[in-house]
Order: C-alpha cells, then sequence, then structure tokens
C-alpha cells in the first residue's frame, strides 16, 4: 500500500493501524488506497484514520481520498462456531446473544459479497472469471452457509465412491461420507478437504469440537474427549518419548501412552505406527530423519541452522560477542525503514510495551467498565529514571523515538528496576499499549506511533519489545 501497488484492502476483525509499527507510515498506505473494507463489530481507529481528532490523529481529511466501507459484524459470542488455543483444540462454542443493529456475520458478508460478485461475472464476464463462476457452492441456503457445514467441508468428505483395490464390488467409503482422519484422503480428486490438519473434527459420529466429556482416566491432564486437537485428536506430539526403551511410560503415575505387547495404548493417540515393536529401532521423533530431538534447525532458518545471538535494531549497546555485527544482518527491512531507526546517542532508553489485566488489546477500551478501570493512557518508568529527569508520579510526560512522540502520564514504580549491561545502566521505559482514539476511554496516542517497522528474521513478528526512546517531562496543556 505504501508503495501504491493496492487498490483495496479488505480489513476483517482486525486493528492495523493500533497493531502494526510506524503508525504514520500506516496511514500514508492506507491513504493512497482507493478503498478500504473494514469488517468488525467495533468502529475501530483502522476505519477511522481519515479522521481528524487532533494531536491524537493529526491527518487532513480533505487530502485522503480513500473510500472506506464499515460493515459491521457480530462479535464472535454472537455467532457459532470453533476457537482454537495454542495447545491445538478445536473447541465448538454456542451463540450466547444475537449481535445488535444491523450487524451480520462474517460468513452472511462474505457469501452476500461472492453471490454478487459471481452475478456480475455471469453477466459482464472479466479476465478469468473460472475461479469465480466454477467455485464449489453447495450450501442448502446459498446466502447463508452454516457454520457446520463449513467445519464438514473443512474436515473432509468423500466425493466419488472409493472401492477395495482388490474387490471392486466392496465400497469402502461411500459419496457423501465425512472421513475419519487425514487418512483417508486421496490424491486422486476422490476425497476433498479444505485443511487436512482439522481432518477428523467432524466426522460421522459428529461435531466432535463439541465433545464435552472432561474424564481423565490416568490423571495425565489429557482429557481426550473434550473438545478435539489436531491432527487425529492426538493432545502430546511425539508422544512417544513419554516411554523407555521397552515401552514403558517413565512415570507409570501419569501414562500417556504404552506398548501392551501387541500395540501402542493409552490416553492419547500415539503419535507412532500403532504397531510398532518398541525394539524396532524407531526412534520417536518421527517427522525429523534422525528420529530424536533438535537444538538446532535444518533449511528452515534465514540464519541458520544455530541460533546466534543480535541486539535490537535499535540497542543501547553492543553485540557483545561480536561489535561488527550488532543486529540480525539476515532480517527484512523495507526501503525507508532503515533510514528512521534511533541511536542511543540521541534516545537513551530502552521501551517496550505490554499489555494490561483490565484492557484486551484495542477491543474493551469500548466497554465502559474496562474504560473505568483504565481510562487513560499512562507509560511506566522506575524511580532512579524519575528522579534522574525530575519527574513525579502523575507528571505528563513525553516519549519520542525516532519515528514519532507520544504524550501521557508518568506511573513512577518500584518493580522497573535499573539493568547494567556491559558496564552501562540502562533504564526501561514501559509502554502499554490498549488507547487509541475510539472507545470508551479517553482518548491517547497509539503506542506504535514509536515502535520501528522491522521483525525476526525468521517468521518476522514486529520488534515492538526492544526500541530505543527518549523521555521529558512537558508541561500539562501539551
Amino acid at each position: 500500500m505504501h508503495q501504491g501497488k493496492i487498490n483495496g484492502y479488505f480489513c476483517q476483525g482486525f486493528n492495523p493501524l493500533m497493531s502494526f509499527p510506524n503508525k504514520k507510515k500506516l496511514i500514508s498506505g492506507l491513504s493512497q488506497l482507493k478503498y478500504l473494507v473494514v469488517m468488525d463489530p467495533l468502529a475501530t481507529e483502522t476505519a477511522s484514520f481519515w479522521e481528524n481528532h487532533g494531536r491524537y490523529n493529526d491527518v487532513d481529511p480533505t487530502e485522503i481520498k480513500t473510500e472506506v466501507f464499515r460493515l459491521p459484524t457480530t462479535c464472535f459470542a454472537e455467532e457459532d462456531g470453533s476457537l482454537t488455543n495454542s495447545g491445538r483444540w478445536l473447541q465448538w462454542h454456542w451463540k450466547g446473544a444475537d449481535g445488535p443493529g444491523e450487524s451480520r456475520s462474517d460468513i452472511l458478508i462474505m457469501s452476500d459479497l461472492f453471490l454478487r460478485l459471481r452475478e456480475l461475472y455471469r453477466k459482464e464476464g472479466g479476465a478469468f472469471p473460472d475461479p469465480i463462476l466454477g467455485l464449489h457452492w453447495p450450501y442448502k441456503l446459498a446466502d447463508a452457509p452454516s457454520p457446520e457445514e463449513i467445519a464438514r467441508e473443512v474436515n473432509g468428505y468423500v466425493v466419488e465412491d472409493i472401492t477395495d483395490p482388490k474387490d471392486a464390488s466392496a465400497v469402502l467409503l461411500r459419496a457423501g461420507q465425512q472421513v475419519d482422519g487425514f487418512a483417508q484422503l486421496r490424491e486422486d480428486g476422490k476425497t476433498a478437504c479444505g485443511c487436512w490438519i482439522y481432518s477428523g473434527c467432524f466426522t460421522e459420529k459428529g461435531n466432535q469440537m463439541a465433545r464435552r466429556d472432561n474424564t481423565d482416566p490416568y490423571e495425565s491432564g489429557l482429557a481426550p474427549n473434550w473438545a478435539w486437537a489436531w491432527p487425529v485428536n492426538r493432545r502430546i506430539l511425539y508422544n512417544r518419548a513419554s516411554c523407555d526403551l521397552d515401552g514403558k511410560p517413565w512415570n507409570p503415575r501419569r501414562k500417556v501412552i504404552e506398548w501392551n505387547g501387541k500395540s501402542w495404548v493409552g490416553a492419547d493417540v500415539p503419535d507412532y505406527p500403532p504397531a510398532m515393536k518398541p525394539d524396532a529401532g524407531m526412534n520417536p521423533f518421527i517427522m525429523n530423519p534422525e528420529g530424536v530431538a533438535r537444538l538446532f534447525t535444518l533449511g528452515m532458518m534465514r540464519d541458520g541452522p544455530f541460533p546466534e545471538h543480535y541486539e535490537p535494531f535499535e540497542a543501547p549497546v553492543a553485540n557483545a560477542l561480536h561489535p561488527k555485527v550488532n543486529a540480525n544482518p539476515v532480517a527484512r527491512v523495507f526501503k525507508g525503514d532503515l533510514e528512521v531507526f534511533g541511536t542511543a546517542e540521541d534516545y537513551p532508553y530502552v521501551a517496550t510495551t505490554y499489555r494490561l489485566t483490565e484492557l484486551f488489546h484495542f477491543w474493551s477500551k469500548h466497554c465502559r467498565i474496562n474504560a473505568t478501570l483504565q481510562p487513560q493512557q499512562f507509560v511506566e518508568i522506575g524511580e532512579t529514571l524519575a528522579k534522574e529527569k525530575g519527574i513525579n508520579n502523575g507528571d505528563p510526560i513525553k516519549v519520542r523515538s525516532n519515528r514519532g512522540q507520544i504524550v501521557a502520564v508518568a506511573v513512577v514504580t518500584k518493580r522497573i528496576q535499573p539493568l547494567k549491561v556491559d558496564g552501562k545502566v540502562i533504564h526501561t521505559v514501559g509502554i502499554p499499549i490498549h488507547w487509541g482514539f475510539t472507545g470508551q476511554t479517553k482518548k491517547g496516542y497509539a503506542a506504535n506511533m514509536l515502535t520501528p517497522y522491522v521483525g525476526d528474521a525468521n517468521i518476522e513478528t514486529p520488534e515492538y519489545k526492544a526500541f530505543l526512546v527518549d523521555i521529558e517531562k512537558v508541561a500539562p496543556s501539551v
């Protein structure tokens, strides 16, 4: 967008103006779009990026030509569906209430958009209409697919009867049948599946994600019949490693799987060939060629195979291991971003962003109760730094990086202590992220006005947690 190469953006359930680094650059990018469609239950800053909110969003709406469409969606609690957690569980949830006003679910909005686009392609044609006109759309109500129908598609189903290779008259799987797992999927087009790792979540036995049996037969903390875990409802990956060379659990009181003389059995689905004997010479980490765990990776890291220490791109000290190469040399940095990194000479303090208990990202500032608990933006500094700068608790302070600045109330605490790094005293400035120019709280600055546009070299997670700033006490009227 910033390079002017994108015409339109569908922003679905996301608030990038607050979530991405360098707010100034984001506004520049969004301002070059022809249209922006925001699908969200909330009036987000991204949907209102073109509005002038004084110092909190100082833009000129007359210079922004982007046409913004706001499509109010329901919240997750106002629709059926599944949630996935970091334990790989898919848990089905049920609608708790109807959405307010004219809000509609993402499914209804996207279905409506697709059907209208398809009709336009039928009437007017297009450069390549086949993917639109030929899209498989088998739902009972074309304009309102149900979450259950979509979940069945994601699981996978049989398109055409599959017969026994040794006996063509014996049908193993019938057309229309839900598959039990990814082992039944085929590459000849006789099965279809939305996501192979989720295959098994909605079988002929029903919605496995909706299961609520919390029985834990081995008291191992697994509860294998509560919801469903990908893949194949396996709760612990490489669980063969929970047993010794003879197939006996290292901890008999907390069995995961074990060898019973014929097969691997237990509370979990074995991550191992079920009939493979313990003495067959196959190691537990079956996805690695060597069969054992690794402290390094092969072919999957830009700076691998072994991890190396680098300082952040904005660091107050030199890299103690190799001072001539401070930051990661293979991290991706876009043109124009390298030029706005700051130096310790101009910005001597380390800043870090974080969340608060009372607020959730940029959502709950729209809730009156949460906004009452944390109504005003603040910046947290330690007592030593506060004394050096002549800042008292409650004073307004300005925090500057090489990309922007914010003004907030200072909270002076004991919990942020100075560190001594390579003989140098380093102070930390803590910046909670939650405020913006929409919602029930007092208006505040986007914390990401300060953050740099660079990320980890391998997965490009932005470097929100370590960047350089300077602070100063300002008059209350600023």
